[in-house]
């Protein structure tokens, strides 16, 4: 804060003892005196200096006085100094004319009465100081603008830098070769997915929002689907090779590779798939001629196989050989060595497989582990089909085995990048809501006050003042400084709504629920379980859901009341908010630029809940989301 200084007054006079006797008079007064015993002497020592007043003696030699106030005022066009004149003799018109030409503001007669004297002085000393303090005030006014302006530039980078943050998280899910999915857990709806995976298949963006897994499955084979993606949560990943409808109901085969993750209790299926077209029609050639099966091992690093069922004879082709760690025609296939070479943890599991599929006259197809003949360990992906005679019988086995273990890394490295995405996500949120909080302190510690101050001091010099056009002045910028700080309130509490950490969720609904109803008219019925505790951080989601609840309400429902309902039934939180207004339709509700409902979705996932808005045909709109007690 700088430090106050004191109003500057000038006396002049060529009589020594005058001047002494002013300044016993002025001693008191909370001035900076300035003397002078001529008018020379006082415009050296005035000059570059501000005067609240000057005291002239009107007869002086060399210079009067009329001459020293036409020469103090020259060349201070915006600052003119009031004078008051001292005269020994009675002043006649002419000298009274001249003297208010000049600058007078008003002629004192020698001897000085001290108490007109003193009021006289206190009168112009108490205007300069309330002009410099508007001179400040302005100055006060005009460094909140700009700082008003600079939070504003500071928060418009931040959405940018969002923005931007968004665009590349779309971007990475986009260059991911073949398809990406992201399903709910055990409900097996859609909820995330990317570009590939629209036009691959011919749908629209609100086509896929919700779509169960099963309808991308034939009838007659998602049964099987459904028990693979049963084993997920056992194992925490599935692979399956299936083919996938289309729009238009073509089939593409696919091979899809699925994990489990978690997310604030919520459980998600995230996978991608590959698209399986060239590799059947691989496997179909295959069958057709050994010459076939040749060329396509080569070009697909596939090894084959046969086993003749009536005898139990084992037939690898070279790249079999390879596959298991042995030199091609080293040594003699057989089940037995075939089962060595499995890895002991998935033995049982291969031998089950394929027993069943003898058994059950149908194909197979599994992945598992092997140990080579020199001790490392890799994935294979085994493939086979039942081969028949003239006569209808099963005769031999016919199948493949592919090493996968490129691929399973490069499966862990996607649910390695799929998790990393995952923290990414919750990681922008964190600094978006760390940086709401620095900026809503910002607002209210400092801007807030400093507003506070201004309103006041403009409310103390209004009653001071008695010029009508500087009271207008004056009212209309304590209306825009008041228009100001119901400004800073307002974003301050949308930034970060404190009264959640001071006094819980009910104490700020009901406090954010009275602001509304007082800025938009529209009526608020609360109906809170007061003995209902929630964590702060999903307070205070909840909270956000509110405010763009009540935001859709002013903004698009006309409606005249609203209706928001907080309890506990069971294990889990029920919070209903509902309108009287004019209704969504499901074209609104389904549109992927409501990005409030969007949000609002989004935000109840993010605490395992679940999110449902609806409307009846007589108007209104009622919302429900539900979600666990406290979850985390």
């Amino acid at each position: 804060m700088h430090k106050k200084l004191l109003p500057n007054l000038l006396i002049v006079d060529d009589t020594q003892v005058n001047l002494i006797l002013l300044e016993s008079l002025l001693r008191k007064s909370n001035v900076n005196l300035i003397q002078a015993l001529s008018g020379v002497e006082a415009l050296e020592k005035t000059k570059g200096i501000e005067l609240a007043l000057a005291i002239i003696d009107v007869h002086m030699p060399e210079m009067s006085g009329y001459e020293l106030a036409v020469k103090l005022n020259a060349k201070r066009t915006l600052n003119k100094v009031p004078i008051v004149f001292l005269t020994a003799s009675q002043i006649n018109e002419k000298e009274l004319i001249m003297g208010y030409k000049s600058g007078a503001v008003d002629f004192i007669n020698k001897p000085i009465r001290n108490q007109i004297l003193m009021s006289k002085i206190k009168v112009f000393i108490d205007l300069f100081n309330k002009k410099q303090l508007l001179i400040n005030n302005a100055t006060l006014l005009k460094k909140t603008t700009n700082e008003l302006i600079s939070i504003n530039d500071a928060l418009k980078k931040q959405d940018e830098k969002l923005r931007v943050e968004q665009l590349f998280t779309k971007a990475l899910l986009n260059s991911i070769p073949g398809i990406f999915y992201l399903y709910t857990y055990p409900e097996l709806k859609m909820v995330a997915w990317n570009k590939s995976h629209e036009t691959l298949f011919g749908f629209q963006p609100e086509e896929m929002e919700g779509r169960h897994v099963t309808e991308w499955h034939l009838p007659e084979t998602r049964v099987a689907v459904l028990a693979s993606l049963e084993n997920v949560m056992d194992s925490g990943q599935v692979s399956i090779e299936t083919p996938l409808l289309a729009k238009d109901g073509h089939l593409i085969p696919f091979l899809l590779t699925g994990v489990k993750f978690e997310s604030n209790g919520q459980t998600y299926l995230i996978g991608i798939g590959t698209d399986a077209t060239e590799r059947q029609q691989a496997v179909k050639s295959l069958k057709e001629s050994e010459a076939t099966l040749t060329n396509a091992q080569q070009i697909a690093h596939l090894g084959s196989w046969e086993l003749e069922d009536s005898i139990h004879q084992l037939q690898w082709s070279d790249e079999t050989f390879r596959i298991f760690g042995f030199t091609p025609q080293s040594v003699s296939p057989t089940m037995e060595l075939f089962y060595q070479c499995v890895h002991p943890d998935d033995l049982s599991y291969v031998q089950m497989n394929l027993i069943a599929a003898w058994d059950t006259r149908t194909s197979f197809s599994l992945d598992h582990r092997i140990i080579q003949s020199g001790g490392v360990e890799r994935n294979v992906h085994q493939q086979a089909e039942i081969m028949y005679d003239k006569s209808g019988n099963p005769h031999k086995w016919l199948g493949t085995v592919q090493d996968i273990t490129e691929r399973k890394k490069s499966e862990e490295e996607v649910r390695n990048s799929l998790d990393q995405l995952k923290q990414l996500s919750q990681y922008i949120e964190q600094v978006r809501e760390n940086e709401r909080i620095a900026i809503s302190r910002e607002l209210h510690d400092d801007l807030g006050q400093a507003l506070t101050a201004v309103k006041i001091d403009l409310g103390i010099i209004k009653r001071t003042v008695g010029d009508n056009e500087a009271v207008t002045k004056i009212i209309k910028v304590t209306n825009l400084v008041s228009e100001t700080i119901k400004t800073v309130q307002r974003l301050t509490s949308q930034l970060r709504p404190e009264i959640i950490d001071d006094l819980g969720l009910e104490a700020a609904i009901e406090w954010y629920t009275k602001e509304f109803e007082e800025r938009t008219g529209v009526e608020i019925l609360l109906n809170m379980d007061p003995d209902l505790i929630i964590y702060p951080e999903n307070s205070l989601t909840l909270f956000r859901i509110l405010q763009e609840s009540l935001t859709n309400i002013a903004r698009h429902s006309m409606a005249k009341s609203a209706k928001i309902a907080l309890s506990k039934i069971g294990d889990l939180v029920h919070f209903m908010i509902s309108d009287n207004g004019l209704g969504i339709s499901q074209d609104e509700i389904k549109n992927k630029k409501s990005f409030g409902i969007i949000s609002m979705k989004e935000r109840a996932a993010s605490m395992g809940g679940t999110f449902e808005i609806k409307s009846e045909n007589g108007g209104g709109t009622d919302i429900k989301i539900i979600l666990p007690l406290n979850s985390k």
